[in-house]
């Protein structure tokens, strides 16, 4: 028998081919219920900050669907605290391509997307969102930003969704190199996206509000820092849609009070958590959360944890500008994710000594060109610097490209040789 979770998704997608706008009606219905569920039902074994994470990240993929007149779409990378400001909801293309997979209903609008044209080797988030898009179940954007950080994708997709809704579209050039003058081009940048957003809403952002919002997410950004040093003696059980929860915490709903309280939860969780104990691994790029025998080796095992994931902690930086359009800029121009592989490396080897994790996972997802080229490097710095570092290939997303057991087999194999580096005690 189906569980309920793979006929829901099915039962979209036939449903869109019929009535588009009723399917999002049910896709929100569907997500409202999951809502509820992470609110009064959680995993027993979840921490109350990856709770909350996840109801927050939930409730944000509602908001677009509920009130599209209120929701501008929005890359993972670009800073938004000035449409929290103008009470503007973000709406996230890679997290409904996410979340669409964890539907499981992403396979009919991704051979949508191939049959218009997009290569099998794009992005399969963004695949999964154009499809979507535009098969009439996503709904029309008030308008579209983006920045050029850090996927190729982002150039055509948004572009794209521009065209296909006939929305005001603004894109956030972001520099390859890392200086105070990349800041500055940013921050002027930004300076006229605020321009954009005043004259597209009515609305004058207020320079208070703002430096508030940034604020939080200075705060917030510290705090997590804190977290990762503090986690590094602890055990504390996690699932791999955990890290990918509070990823959209800190990007697209960074400098909300909301992810300001999850980021001191985090710190309490930690402080109450029991010692450290079993294998420590810290992963890279996106958690592949639909492998059920993937899932099996890592989620709330106490011998096996994912202590962090450079989707959250990529740009995280020693300290901020107080002028909040230069700590935005800051945040942009030094992640981790732009610029060279080698400072996506140099921040994970540093991290790692951080968490004290044991062993690295460097996770190729397909159709990333920056994290599949720069795999072999990242292996062997990080063995170099004695983290021994574990290759996977595979989707994020996409169910059609198989290899679950495969996955699985490798890291059982990588973590049993990281248990003997342990002296057999993990």
């Amino acid at each position: 028998m189906k569980d309920i979770v793979t006929s829901f998704g099915a039962w979209i997608q036939a449903l869109c081919e019929k009535d588009p706008e009723k399917a999002r009606k049910w896709l929100a219905t569907g997500y409202r219920a999951k809502d509820l569920q992470l609110k009064l039902f959680p995993h027993k074994l979840t921490a109350r900050s990856a709770q909350m994470a996840a109801v927050q990240t939930m409730e944000s993929m509602i908001a677009p669907l509920a009130h599209p007149e209120k929701a501008a779409m929005v890359s993972l990378f670009l800073p938004c605290e000035p449409l929290q400001v103008l009470g503007l909801a973000p709406y996230s293309c890679e997290g409904f391509g996410c979340f669409l997979s964890g539907t499981q209903a992403e396979g009919t609008f991704l051979r949508y997307a191939e049959s218009e044209g997009l290569p099998e080797t794009f992005c399969s988030y963004h695949k999964i969102f154009i499809g979507a898009a535009e098969k009439g179940l996503m709904p029309k954007p008030r308008f579209i930003l983006n920045t050029t950080l850090a996927c190729d994708a982002n150039m055509l997709t948004f572009r794209r969704l521009a065209q296909f809704f006939d929305v005001p579209h603004f894109t956030l050039d972001i520099p390859y190199h890392t200086d105070q003058s990349a800041v500055d081009h940013v921050a002027r940048q930004l300076k006229d996206m605020v321009a954009f957003l005043e004259q597209q809403t009515g609305q004058k952002l207020s320079q208070s509000a703002l430096e508030e919002a940034v604020a939080r997410s200075n705060r917030s950004l510290a705090n997590y820092d804190r977290y990762l040093t503090l986690k590094a003696d602890k055990c504390i059980p996690c699932e791999m849609t955990g890290e990918m929860f509070a990823a959209f915490a800190l990007h697209n709903l960074l400098g909300t009070p909301e992810t300001e309280a999850f980021t001191l939860q985090c710190l309490k969780d930690a402080e109450g958590a029991a010692p450290a104990e079993g294998v420590r691994l810290l992963w890279h790029h996106t958690t592949p959360f639909w492998v059920a025998p993937l899932r099996q080796v890592t989620d709330f095992n106490r011998k096996v944890q994912v202590v962090a994931c450079d989707m959250c902690f990529e740009g995280i930086q020693p300290s901020f500008s107080d002028d909040p359009y230069q700590a935005m800029a800051q945040r942009v121009v030094y992640s981790a994710f732009n610029g060279p592989v080698a400072r996506r490396t140099e921040k994970g080897v540093q991290t790692a000594r951080q968490v004290k994790a044991d062993g690295a996972v460097w996770f190729c997802h397909w159709g990333c060109k920056h994290t599949l080229g720069g795999a072999q490097l990242a292996k062997e710095t990080f063995e170099a610097a004695g983290i021994p570092t574990l290759v996977l290939d595979g989707d994020g997303c996409d169910r059609s490209h198989g290899g679950e057991g495969q996955l699985a087999t490798r890291m059982e194999a990588f973590v049993e040789m990281l248990k003997q580096g342990k002296g057999g005690q993990a």
